[in-house]
């Protein structure tokens, strides 16, 4: 049976987390009222539990799902010794630009976006313009 570890990902907005891990591709079951316990490989519940899932049937046959549990006030991610293949910090990069977005519609008369680039590594390079 594998262990999972606990990460700090330091992300305390649902709505971005929900839409970043869209964007990777997946589709995470969301249940924020309760957390749900996670399933391992085999099928068998596991002590962790998550607010947000990515379910083993959209990692691959052999692995646990992925869970981000809220606690005071930001998520922690649940990821197996097998799965940790999961691109935390591509994770981290598009929940920081849905954000950056979030916060750029809510004060939408003060900034804009000038560009948004992706170099060879695969970060994210936003720049940011203040209308004057």
């Amino acid at each position: 049976m594998s262990e999972y570890t606990t990460v700090e990902i330091e992300i305390p907005d649902t709505e971005c987390l929900i839409k970043a891990l869209e964007e990777m591709g997946y589709k995470p079951i969301v249940s924020l009222d309760k957390a749900i316990q996670l399933i391992g490989y085999q099928g068998d519940k596991r002590l962790q539990k998550a607010h947000i899932i990515i379910p083993r049937s959209q990692i691959s046959s052999a692995s646990n799902d992925i869970g981000f549990e809220m606690v005071d006030g930001k998520y922690i991610a649940h990821i197996s010794e097998y799965d940790r293949f999961f691109k935390v910090n591509k994770l981290k990069q598009l929940y920081g630009r849905h954000k950056l977005k979030k916060m750029i519609k809510l004060k939408a008369s003060k900034y804009s976006i000038k560009s948004e680039t992706v170099d060879n590594n695969g970060d994210i390079k936003i720049k940011i313009r203040i209308r004057g």
